[in-house]
Parts: C-alpha cells; sequence; structure tokens
C-alpha cells in the first residue's frame, strides 16, 4: 500500500462524512414530526433504490448479489443495526451529542485495526488519532452533558460502526463494493418496515417531506459508496482520524437548521483536530 492510496481513501472519507451528515440532519429535523422507525425505513428503503439504479445503469445488476453471503449478510446486519440505533439517538439528543460519542468510533477502529488486521501505525499516527480525540473532548467539552439513553446508543453506535470499518479491510476481493453497501440498507429497510408496520404505522407525508427523504436516502447511498471504497483503497489506522471532520459538517447542519448555536471551544476543538490530522498525514508521508 502506498502513500497515494492512503490519501485517496481520506479523500473518499471526508466526502462520505460530510454526505453523511446532511442525512443525518434530516433524520433529526424528520423525526420531529414522524417516528423514527418510518424516517429509517423510508431512508433506507429510498437508499437501496438508488443502490439498485446505479447498479443498472452501470450494467452491474449482477454485483448486488454478494458472492460471499455469510459475511456480507452479517456485515450488513451490523451496519443495520447501527444505523437504526445511531437514527434513534438522533431523534433523542442533539446533533452535536451524537457526533461527540460517534468521534470515538476512529478511537475503536485503530484498536481493532492494530488487534485484528496486525496494522501497525507509526506513534505518531497513533499520536493523531489520540490528539483528535482531545479536540473532541475539548469542542463539546462531554463531561457537562447529562447522559441518557440516546447517550448511550450513540456510543455503542460507534463501536458497531467501528467493526463494520474494520470489516471492509478483510472482505474478499472479489466481492462487490455494490453488494457491500446495498445489503444493511435492504435488511434494515425491511426490519424499520415491519416494525413501522406492527406499532405506529405509516403517517402520510407532504410532498416536500417526501423531497427531503428522498434527498437523505441518496446521501445515505453515496456515503455508503465512498466509505467502503475509501476502507478499500486506505489503511484503516490512517483512515480513522478523518472522521473527525463531522465536527464542522455537525455545527453547521446544527446552526443552518436548529439554530444551535457554535461556542469558541467547539473552534478550539476545531483547531486541535486539524493539527491531529495533519500530524497523521505528515507522519504517512514521512514513512514512504
Amino acid at each position: 500500500m502506498n502513500v497515494s492510496d492512503n490519501i485517496r481513501g481520506a479523500i473518499l472519507a471526508v466526502c462520505a462524512f460530510g454526505i453523511f451528515s446532511v442525512a443525518d440532519t434530516v433524520v433529526k429535523y424528520e423525526s420531529q414530526f414522524v417516528p423514527v422507525s418510518a424516517v429509517t425505513a423510508m431512508i433506507t428503503g429510498a437508499a437501496a433504490l438508488f443502490i439498485a439504479l446505479y447498479a443498472v445503469l452501470k450494467g452491474e445488476g449482477r454485483a448486488l448479489v454478494p458472492v460471499t453471503p455469510a459475511f456480507t449478510l452479517g456485515r450488513g446486519a451490523l451496519l443495520a443495526s447501527e444505523t437504526a440505533i445511531i437514527y434513534y439517538a438522533f431523534s433523542a439528543i442533539p446533533l452535536t451529542d451524537v457526533y461527540v460519542l460517534t468521534f470515538l468510533a476512529p478511537i475503536f477502529v485503530s484498536i481493532f485495526a492494530i488487534v485484528g488486521l496486525g496494522e501497525r501505525p507509526s506513534p505518531w499516527v497513533a499520536a493523531g488519532v489520540l490528539l483528535g480525540f482531545v479536540g473532541v473532548l475539548v469542542a463539546f467539552r462531554p463531561g457537562a452533558m447529562g447522559f441518557g439513553l440516546g447517550h448511550f446508543a450513540a456510543a455503542g453506535s460507534a463501536m458497531i460502526f467501528a467493526v463494520t470499518l474494520v470489516m471492509i479491510r478483510v472482505a474478499a476481493p472479489r466481492e462487490s463494493d455494490l453488494a457491500l453497501v446495498i445489503s444493511p440498507m435492504v435488511i434494515l429497510a425491511i426490519g424499520s418496515s415491519i416494525f413501522t408496520a406492527l406499532t405506529a404505522g405509516f403517517p402520510a407525508i407532504s410532498a416536500g417531506e417526501t423531497a427531503l427523504l428522498l434527498l437523505a436516502g441518496f446521501c445515505l447511498f453515496a456515503g455508503n459508496l465512498l466509505i467502503v471504497r475509501a476502507y478499500r483503497v486506505g489503511a484503516a489506522s490512517f483512515l480513522a482520524p478523518f472522521q473527525y471532520c463531522l465536527i464542522f459538517w455537525g455545527p453547521l447542519n446544527g446552526w443552518l437548521v436548529f439554530g444551535a448555536s457554535v461556542e469558541l471551544f467547539t473552534w478550539i476543538g476545531a483547531a486541535i483536530i486539524i493539527a491531529a490530522g495533519l500530524m497523521v498525514l505528515r507522519a504517512e508521508r514521512a514513512s514512504a
């Protein structure tokens, strides 16, 4: 693996997390009016349709069928559960609170990559991961938050998400990106649809709400496609710190959509996170 692979993976990861943040914001907004299970079913169902359409237009419809079904569907079930858990967190607590706790994922990724994949990041890369997490703590001061079920859900989702990212690195080379992306969407769409039908039921939605849900579904499709490709070309321990870019997207979307203010500590933490990312990049170039 060379530097260009890791840099390319980092660019893809940053784009993916920015796209994910749009879907997250729609979930947070729509869950004020629609049961979160219904929001989840509609968004993931739309994402699955976008993935299928993309595959057909590219003439790769057969790539949607996994060649390693046990592995791919198992990872899909894990990622589906992670998505359902974090969507609950978005409906229960502020966006910034969720992101504080999901920023544990890069730490988990690095640990899992070292233990499970045998990756040996340099001391500077490890320091960059830890420094990025310190920046998150400075930005959001989680010690001042009251913890509820939504906070525990966000923390749990971070661990599951980290496992699914590392699993990408051990996926069979012949397994297609499309199969890895569509599996969790189909599983979650079916599961959340059944749950919604048995509980609150699907409410009537306006044309505007439909457009928002379709936008979120497209973002879920695009973000998952980019993150799978990122972790297939780059080392997991190198890419892990770039999830911290959500510190910019979270406050920005919170301010634009919900009028949440951005405090000075957020920007101080952002500066620390930028330094951490530069540290990782410099260490990677120096080791080339």
